[in-house]
Order: structure tokens, then C-alpha cells, then sequence
């Protein structure tokens, strides 16, 4: 594997840890900073949408519980730590912020551990993968363990894994991908499951990918999504032309759902540019029954929905198109994004814990006046599934921006990294550029910190209760996690 393809691999596994370090954050956890997602102050969330009434409202946010804590990198970003990573965890409400390290006893083993290379936590809050060191031309070295009832770590007896290039902890069960064989540029990889519950030395092998003439020109770097029940997995297969999305099912095998050209079809498929990646936005429901794929091809960017049921079918709704020439290249061009239209999506989505709705993350990144844009607007959004099923050009009136982030180099335009739904489906947890200082005041708009550090917030599904929990000039927070209750 290529040093370039270690970097992009590093990217992934260190966003994906959950990390954070000291918040210093007397004034923002004891008296933490409210708005009603527009910049006013709504402490009560009194919006005519609280009783959670849908019939009301169609994009109403369920009642808001609280059971859930949320997980979350912290990276320095000062230059004498900037290779301090840490694992943090806190409540809904940002109370009670402690380091996994000093809480979980990482420091303690011998030989002692730290979270500086990735830390991940299972969602059950019962199992952890420490990173051990830099990565490999063929992976990473992990080690694996358990919490107790106190949140301490013991690391597990012959849980060493070599050569990770990526994985997934499903309940008590990891999945994970390595290297199998290459060709060239192009590799196929082995998919492989450990149950975590029973014995973790013994590794079983269920698939590998891609293969055959799907190898050919391959560009897939052994990414992979699974679903919440552990029985489906998605991969995208990527050329510098096409992308092939596929599904794997237990008992079943693998399938392909669809393939997807820059220009014409499968055998007569051309274009360069290398714009698919096996990274790009997916979501899956709980069941693995439907996968949202969001993507672009030809003229249009459109969301693609696969009924895992009827493998052969696919419905697309255009999000945007361009009037010639291919969308990825002219998006940009005046007059072709609405206001509330975003360039491309980017991040995991998520389906809502009821399979109705998708949210998922849109950024605009393109010039203004010929200059790239200091700062990109990003907003994390919502749309019906069956909006998507219909097959229809999307209008305003079928997206809800939950975070209505406007364009500019402004405070109020926090620019989300990543989120994470609650397991209610009532709040967004995100990290976003922060929007008030340590000492509670509004950074002002043009202020670097409010372009380059990230912060943990919280936010209801109807853009409600935008509040913002971590506050560390000297850290960046990164890739939340939420366990429930």
C-alpha cells in the first residue's frame, strides 16, 4: 500500500477514535451557552414543536431524554502538544468530562497504553481498541480490551491484532479488513469477524474483496460499513472513473447494487478524476434493510436508495444538476446551487432510530469572486426516506437544515466536522467551530479560532437547543460518540 493510501487510511481511523483532552471548562460546563439553532436564546425549547407532534410539524424532533453520554477525540493543536491525543467522555449535558486514560487506567498497564495513535469504544460501552503505535505499509497493530464496572481496561489475553487497515465494533462483535493481496496499485482485502464475547483469539474470515476482474483498476482501500445488526455490510469499489457499491449479507454473500459511471454505464464507462472514494457518504438502517447512497454522476448529484430486499432495484432523487458537462466539475458555476443546496455531502449519515428519515452532512466549498472561500459552510441535514424513494428532484421544502449555518468567514457559520444522533433520535451531538470563549463571550466573526479549533456540541433534531459543551483553546474535539443508557 502506498504511503499516500497510509495517510488517507490514518485519517479515517484516528476520525473515527474517540478522543478529547483538558477543557478547562468551569464557566461552559456549569453555565453552558443555549440558542435556539438561529443565535437567539430559547432555553426552554418553547418552539411549538416540543410535545413532539408530528402531525403538527413533519419535521418536529421527538421529546429529548438525556440518556446518553457522549465520547470524543481531543488532538492539541497548540505546537508543544500537537501529539497529544486523549479519550474524553461526558454527560448529555456536558457535566462530569473525564479522560478515558486516567479514568480507564491506560497509563497504568504495563506497558502503559495511551490513546495518542486512536482509542475506539464500542456503542455498548463494554469494549476498546487501542492504536499501539504509527501505522505500517500494511496497517495498524491494535490492542484490545474490556471495561469494567468501574471504567477500568483490562486489556484481553491474546487480543493483539496486526495489519488493521479498518474496523468496526458491532455490540460484542469487531469486524475488521486487512490486506490480502495486491496487484499492482490494486488490492483485494479480507473481511474477518471476532465474537468479543466468546474468545477473541479466534479470528473467523467470512469474505474478501473485491474480486476476480472487479479488482482490475481498483482503487479500494478496505473501507467498509456495517450495519447496526451486525448481518449486512456496504463496501464501494472505486476506479479513477466509476464506483461499484455492493453488499454483503450473512448467508448470502456478497452482491452488487448498482455501479455508477462519471459518464455512460458499466461497459462503456470513461472519465478520470479519481472522485469516488470507498469513504464517501452512506447510511444504513438499524436492520440493514435500506442503504441511502449519496453520490454524483454525469449531470447530477442524486441520493440512491437500495431495498436490500429487492437487491435489483434502485431509486434516485436529484439533489442538484448542472445544465452540461458533469456535475462534480461545474457545480460551482453561478447560478447552478440554490441557497439551500449544498455542493456536495460528506461524513457518514444516519438513519433516524425509527428508519424514517436520513441525516446526513452537506458542505459548500465553492469560490466566491474566483477565491476559495475562507471558511466552507457545512450544515447537517434531514430528509424522508420516502421523499427519497419517490423519485423526485428534490425542492427546499423537502430538506430541513438543522443547523441553518449561514456562508462567511462568521462565528455563526460553525462549521460541523462530524456528528452522531442520540439513541432517542432527539439530538444531534457534532463538533463544530466554537462559538463562545472561555470565558463565555462570542468569538468574534474573521477570528482564527473560529475557523481552525473545533468544539463538542448538542442540538435538537428541529435545530433547537444549539448548545455548546466543551470549551479548550487548546484542544480540538473530534469524532463524537454516543452511548446510551
Amino acid at each position: 500500500m502506498s504511503g499516500r493510501s497510509m495517510v488517507i487510511l490514518s485519517s479515517k481511523l484516528l476520525g473515527v477514535a474517540v478522543i478529547t483532552a483538558a477543557l478547562g471548562l468551569g464557566a461552559c460546563g456549569d453555565d453552558p451557552k443555549k440558542d435556539a439553532g438561529d443565535g437567539t436564546t430559547d432555553p426552554d425549547g418553547a418552539d411549538g414543536t416540543g410535545d413532539g407532534d408530528a402531525s403538527a410539524d413533519p419535521w418536529a424532533a421527538p421529546v429529548e431524554s438525556g440518556a446518553w453520554r457522549a465520547l470524543y477525540n481531543n488532538r492539541g493543536r497548540l505546537p508543544d502538544n500537537a501529539s497529544l491525543n486523549d479519550l474524553w467522555i461526558m454527560d448529555s449535558d456536558g457535566s462530569d468530562q473525564l479522560a478515558i486514560t486516567d479514568l480507564g487506567g491506560l497509563k497504568d498497564l504495563d506497558p502503559p497504553l495511551s490513546c495518542n495513535y486512536g482509542c475506539f469504544v464500542s456503542p455498548n460501552l463494554k469494549w476498546i481498541a487501542v492504536v499501539a503505535g504509527p501505522p505500517t505499509a500494511t496497517g495498524f497493530v491494535i490492542k484490545l480490551g474490556t471495561f469494567d464496572p468501574n471504567m477500568k481496561v483490562a486489556l484481553l489475553k491474546g487480543g493483539e491484532l496486526t495489519d488493521i487497515i479498518d474496523f468496526q465494533f458491532v455490540a460484542d462483535r469487531m469486524f475488521y479488513s486487512k490486506i490480502k493481496s495486491c496487484t499492482g496499485p490494486s488490492c483485494e482485502y479480507e473481511f474477518t469477524v471476532v465474537e468479543l464475547g466468546e474468545n477473541v483469539n479466534v479470528a473467523i474470515p467470512f469474505e474478501s474483496f473485491p474480486k476476480g476482474e472487479d479488482i482490475a483498476d481498483s482503487t479500494y482501500k478496505g473501507h467498509f460499513r456495517v450495519a447496526a445488526d451486525g448481518r449486512s455490510m456496504v463496501m464501494l469499489n472505486t476506479t479513477i472513473r466509476s464506483v461499484g457499491v455492493y453488499l454483503w449479507k450473512q448467508g448470502t454473500g456478497t452482491v452488487e447494487l448498482d455501479y455508477i459511471c462519471k459518464y455512460g454505464e458499466k461497459g462503456n464507462c470513461s472519465g478520470t478524476g479519481s472522485e469516488y472514494t470507498d469513504t464517501d457518504t452512506i447510511a444504513i438502517d438499524a436492520t440493514g434493510r435500506y442503504i441511502v447512497f449519496f453520490t454524483f454522476a454525469e449531470r447530477w448529484q442524486r441520493a440512491r436508495v437500495y431495498d436490500t430486499q429487492n437487491p435489483g432495484t434502485v431509486q434516485s432523487s436529484i439533489i442538484a444538476s448542472v445544465g452540461s458537462g458533469a456535475y462534480v466539475e461545474n457545480a460551482c458555476q453561478p447560478g447552478v446551487l440554490a441557497d439551500w443546496q449544498w455542493q456536495r455531502t460528506v461524513g457518514d449519515a444516519y438513519f433516524t432510530p425509527d428508519g424514517s428519515e436520513v441525516v446526513f452532512m452537506g458542505e459548500n466549498a465553492c469560490p466566491v469572486n474566483g477565491q476559495q472561500p475562507t471558511k466552507a459552510r457545512s450544515n447537517i441535514y434531514r430528509v424522508k426516506l420516502a421523499t427519497l424513494q419517490s423519485g423526485k428532484n428534490l425542492e427546499e421544502a423537502d430538506i430541513f437544515s438543522i443547523t441553518k449555518h449561514p456562508f462567511g468567514d462568521v462565528t455563526a457559520n460553525r462549521r460541523p466536522s462530524a456528528f452522531q444522533l442520540t439513541p432517542d433520535g432527539a439530538t444531534v451531538v457534532f463538533t463544530g467551530t466554537p462559538t463562545y470563549d472561555q470565558s463565555g463571550g462570542l468569538i468574534p466573526d474573521g477570528g482564527a479560532r473560529q475557523r481552525n479549533d473545533r468544539e463538542v456540541y448538542r442540538i435538537r433534531l428541529d435545530g433547537t437547543n444549539a448548545e455548546q459543551l466543551t470549551n479548550d483553546i487548546a484542544f480540538t474535539a473530534e469524532s463524537p460518540l454516543v452511548i446510551g443508557l
